[in-house]
């Protein structure tokens, strides 16, 4: 249990870290992501077996798409914990795994029960409560950032289905995708490489890997249907608790019982 605490520890981190960085008005965004994947391409390639790193035309092809979506996804996100909050962006972030849910139901064969199908609606509740409480303009980025969140999560599944089973290769072509997406950005639009931002970036791919890593070495010892919503519950908390706490973030009531559904619906979406 103890490497499920310290994989939802590093998840709220990413997210705290993220809302602290944008404190800094003059903050350089991309060059922030841009050594959050120069950091997380390294460690990534570490993890490799010993010997030669074998990838193939669909690890490369598949990973750069996946890779471009996780750069926009990190971006959006940003860009929603400024204008929405953390508990909220987050929140949402984690619900958007009903997208590749019913894209496994329609495309791979796969089935959800009763308890799931009724996540989907106390979630769908939560958004309309969402939707009554914030401005047009914000809830069209929330909207965009459960998409956008939704389709990134699917393309991990679509690689579970279709790619090798050794994912090392391919988490290694997305982050170095990742890396080089913003990279290029950097190069056509903003040559300019702020050191501090650069290093804001590293410390942010530490969480960022380490929530993962944390996640998958808790599995063995903790069952899926107790680790899945777990995790994604206990962050969506932990992050209001950061709002309240940290950023001193105020909720109206609507929002609190928005926010309530949410965590609910995210246990019910996350157990098999």
């Amino acid at each position: 249990m103890i490497f499920i605490a310290l994989s939802i520890l590093c998840s709220v981190a990413i997210g705290n870290l993220l809302q602290l960085f944008s404190k800094d008005t003059k903050l350089d965004i991309m060059t922030v992501f841009l050594g959050n994947y120069l950091f997380a391409s390294i460690f990534s390639y570490l993890q490799k077996s010993p010997g030669r790193l074998e990838i193939g035309l669909f690890e490369v092809l598949f990973g750069f798409i996946t890779g471009f979506f996780f750069l926009f996804n990190f971006f959006i996100l940003q860009k929603n914990i400024k204008i929405n909050g953390l508990s909220l962006s987050v929140g949402v972030m984690r619900v958007a795994v009903i997208i590749p849910t019913v894209m496994s139901v329609i495309f791979f064969a796969d089935t959800i029960g009763l308890v799931n199908a009724l996540g989907v609606l106390v979630i769908i509740g939560a958004f309309f409560l969402i939707m009554e409480t914030q401005s047009l303009h914000n809830f069209l980025w929330i909207c965009l950032l459960f998409v956008i969140a939704g389709f990134t999560d699917s393309t991990m599944k679509i690689y579970a289905e279709l790619g090798k089973p050794d994912q090392t290769p391919f988490i290694f072509i997305l982050f170095s995708s990742a890396f080089i997406c913003t990279f290029l950005w950097k190069l056509i639009f903003n040559r300019q490489i702020v050191w501090k931002h650069l290093f804001f970036g590293v410390i942010l791919g530490v969480p960022n890997q380490l929530s993962t890593r944390f996640f998958m070495m808790g599995l063995d010892t903790v069952p899926a249907p107790i680790a899945y919503p777990l995790t994604a519950s206990s962050i969506v908390v932990f992050s209001i608790v950061s709002d309240i706490w940290l950023w001193k973030r105020m909720f109206t009531m609507k929002q609190r019982i928005a926010l309530g559904l949410l965590v609910f619906g995210i246990m019910l979406l996350n157990l098999r």
